[in-house]
């Protein structure tokens, strides 16, 4: 269940036509108050936030008087908080696994990514939805959003090509497309978080899309990037246990939409999935609505008045509804 904490102001009857979303926290026994209700629509700007601390671990218990949400420099009321406890994951997510096929790939791993993703789909419960793209010199996508863990499996096992360059960023493009157009912005009344999990060596040799733009685009679709780096990235030549930086790193896509990169050092999966559940799990949702509506970007910064602490946010612009 999630952890609600917010004041609701109360919003124009206009705003709120388009429909209600009940997102739901789990309360004292003690208190008897029903949970509050907010009602959204498609302009509602949501900033997706991890926090941790100078160890990395997740920092949970903020609350909402602790964010600060600036918008081009001024300082935003939020419409809207909440925050995943560490059990439960009740926000619904989209995710487009996004599967390099250029030869990152051994064989005789893709039945172990194929579980292991699988594993990922039950660990992220609350009516979830997955599709499912591949890319070499060509994307492919190999199933659209879904909610049938069988069909995913189904898709994950077409990867059988090994060959060809390799177009990373067009694949994220591709999949920030997707979210952007077909995944469902809401699931049984909770909205939905967008995700692209990218699993590749990094190293992209065709695509077309700036990259520039690539991050403009996963920000103006609130889409956050994750990469699960495949064994197969050169070794440093220190003999350091960390791998050498891929031009996937250099580009920021990862980092600029407040995702993370996994090092996949094994052909077990399975452990990467989970600390990528519980990295999603972590995440505080703060949102707002738009006072503009000028169809032009707007800068965003979220800061905290909690000390020692360290934050990852999923966009830092967003594009405002034109008039």
């Amino acid at each position: 269940m999630m952890k609600l904490r917010s004041i609701l102001p109360l919003l124009p009857v206009a705003v709120l036509a388009f429909g209600s979303i009940l997102w739901a926290q789990q309360r004292e026994k003690t208190d008897p108050r029903p949970v509050p209700t907010i009602r959204i629509d498609t302009d509602l700007v949501t900033i997706d936030v991890t926090v941790t601390d100078k160890n990395g671990n997740y920092v949970r218990d903020l609350s909402a008087d602790e964010f600060q949400v600036f918008e081009d420099g001024k300082l935003r009321k939020l419409d809207f908080f909440a925050v995943n406890d560490e059990v439960a994951m009740s926000r619904p997510l989209a995710v487009v696994f996004a599967l390099d096929l250029s030869g990152s790939l051994k064989q005789e791993e893709t039945k172990t990514l194929r579980e292991a993703a699988l594993k990922f789909t039950e660990l992220m419960q609350g009516d979830s939805v997955f599709a499912a793209l591949a890319f070499n010199y060509n994307v492919k996508i190999l199933q659209d959003f879904t909610d049938n863990p069988a069909k995913l499996e189904k898709a994950l096992a077409k990867t059988e090509r090994f060959e060809g360059s390799t177009r990373i960023y067009d694949a994220i493009d591709r999949a920030v497309t997707m979210l952007n157009r077909k995944a469902p912005r809401s699931r049984k009344n909770r909205p939905v978080r967008r995700v692209v999990i990218v699993i590749s060596d990094g190293f992209d040799s065709a695509s077309l899309i700036d990259r520039t733009e690539l991050i403009r685009r996963a920000m103006a679709a609130g889409v956050t990037v994750y990469s699960v780096t495949l064994p197969s990235y050169i070794l440093s030549p220190t003999q350091s246990t960390q791998r050498v930086i891929t031009p996937l790193d250099a580009s920021r896509i990862v980092a600029a939409t407040g995702g993370r990169d996994f090092s996949a050092d094994t052909s077990d999966f399975t452990p990467i999935f989970k600390s990528l559940a519980e990295e999603i799990r972590a995440s505080y949702a703060l949102a707002f609505y738009p006072e503009g509506r000028d169809g032009k970007f707007h800068d965003l910064r979220v800061k905290t008045s909690r000390q020692g602490v360290q934050l990852r946010i999923s966009r830092t612009s967003y594009v405002a509804p034109e008039k």
